[in-house]
């Protein structure tokens, strides 16, 4: 009987993955069809560019006279990504533009680049540079003006305004605009090219939910719990300056509306207190009540050695992270964070010159930035009065230690019925460590068939967590 129903379970989740399979591969499909539409809009507007360079006598062409292929109502990502911004004509031919080299860069290259001539290009007017690795035409600021603008200069400038200024594709760092190695002047925008963020090829190409890649522009993972706020087992004023913290983020449309100009969106603040005290898991709950994702940032990718690398890995975690509503969390944060030195060589300076860039950016970032350390001594001073709520991760007494026996172990999983937990709680742990040992004993459990936790299973994890400490239990 018991097979016949695991038979049939097996079945069902069979059919239910063929199911999302078809609904995948009809949604894939669809994208496809409408990039493939934007991607014709485009080469058309491409030869009508190049016609008018090639031939002097060829009448005007102007951009407002073609309109961009209709979406339809199918859903798909490139359509939805079009309506959610509301994007203009402008704004959808500077999106398929950096689109095409990453799915079709023969589009550009077919027609832009000299044949067989390895690294030239046709008509310096469209810019753009062939890249050194495949000999592929990449669309700089420059193709995209010139277009839209064609020969008039007055458009020209119209749509560098626009685009600069009020469009949301750069405004929301869908595209960025990245100087690039030449020799021309990297002071001069039309030079940069246009970078499409790498989440959004994969949002726009599969209709991956679009979160950033971990990497050197965006060195952070992104971190989540399956636990709940009765297993963060911490002092009541802990626990009032948490719901505190949400709520400024609950309100925070609001009051900034009200308020206007004269409290700027930023909200910083310092968790401090002992390894394990539950610094991280408050994070991850913050997030998660509140719907917002929580990137942790890598710091080893961010500091370095070499001057003014630190600053400019910064510029590329705190652009990527604007206006995108994400809770930055710097867990560890004193190799980044720690006190500002008297400036007694070249070093010194610009270790001190990076702590203030530092502060620039965590005040201009429009949401929550949380940083933790074990020890808050070790934050500059300077540092702490900027600090919107700074929020202590005491060690557990002895009553908060048996809460966190009681509530950290995972159902089915459960103690002898014998065990006594003012025995257990006697041992000065944290609620990391008490999650390590009821992991190991866990497994032991799973070992030897049985979900009941065996006591000399917990006392010889407990050890354990004591010889990393250098500590010896009672």
């Amino acid at each position: 009987m018991e097979y016949e129903k695991s038979k049939e379970r097996k079945h069902a989740k069979q059919l239910l993955e063929e199911e999302a399979r078809a609904v995948n591969k009809e949604i894939i499909t669809a994208n496809a069809l409408v990039i493939s539409e934007e991607i014709a809009w485009l080469c058309g507007i491409l030869d009508n560019r190049i016609n008018e360079l090639e031939d002097p006598k060829a009448a005007d062409f102007y951009f407002s006279n073609t309109a961009p292929p209709e979406l339809g109502t199918q859903e798909c990502a490139y359509a939805n990504l079009v309506n959610k911004y509301n994007l203009s004509p402008a704004e959808r031919l500077f999106l398929i533009s950096s689109l095409v080299p990453h799915i079709s860069a023969k589009t550009f290259t077919s027609r832009l680049r000299v044949d067989n001539s390895g690294f030239k290009k046709k008509h310096a007017e469209l810019g753009g540079y062939i890249d050194t690795t495949f000999s592929n035409f990449v669309p700089t600021f420059l193709t995209v003006l010139h277009l839209l603008g064609g020969r008039d200069i007055s458009t020209t400038l119209y749509f560098h305004l626009f685009l600069t200024g009020e469009s949301s594709l750069l405004r929301e760092q869908i595209i960025t605009l990245r100087s690039v190695s030449t020799t021309e002047d990297d002071t001069n925008m039309h030079n940069y090219a246009i970078a499409l963020a790498p989440e959004y090829v994969e949002y726009l190409v599969f209709g991956k939910e679009p979160r950033p890649d971990f990497g050197k522009a965006f060195p952070a993972t992104l971190i989540e719990t399956g636990l709940d706020w009765e297993q963060l087992v911490v002092k009541p004023s802990t626990r009032t300056e948490l719901e505190r913290i949400m709520r400024w983020e609950q309100t925070r449309k609001s009051l900034l509306n009200k308020a206007g100009k004269k409290l700027n969106a930023s909200f910083t603040c310092l968790f401090y207190g002992p390894s394990g005290g539950g610094k991280t898991l408050a994070v991850q709950l913050i997030g998660k009540s509140l719907g917002i994702n929580v990137f942790r940032i890598d710091l080893s990718m961010v500091v370095s050695k070499y001057i003014g690398e630190t600053e400019k890995n910064l510029a590329y975690l705190f652009d990527r992270a604007k206006n995108k509503n994400w809770i930055l969390f710097f867990d560890e944060a004193d190799a980044l964070f720690g006190k500002r030195t008297d400036i007694t060589d070249s070093k010194d300076k610009w270790a001190n010159l990076e702590m203030s860039y530092l502060l620039q950016r965590m005040e201009e970032h429009n949401g929550l930035t949380i940083l933790a350390s074990n020890l808050k001594d070790n934050i500059d001073v300077a540092m702490t009065r900027r600090f919107q709520s700074v929020v202590y991760f005491n060690r557990p007494a002895k009553e908060e230690r048996i809460e966190l026996w009681k509530k950290l172990i995972p159902p089915p999983f459960h103690y002898h019925p014998s065990l006594n937990f003012n025995e257990l709680a006697k041992y000065e742990i944290t609620g990391g460590n008490v999650i390590n040992v009821i992991k190991a004993a866990c497994m032991e459990a799973v070992a030897k068939n049985t979900e009941q936790l065996d006591s000399q299973d917990l006392a010889d994890a407990i050890k354990r967590e004591f010889a990393k400490e250098n500590r010896f239990p009672n």
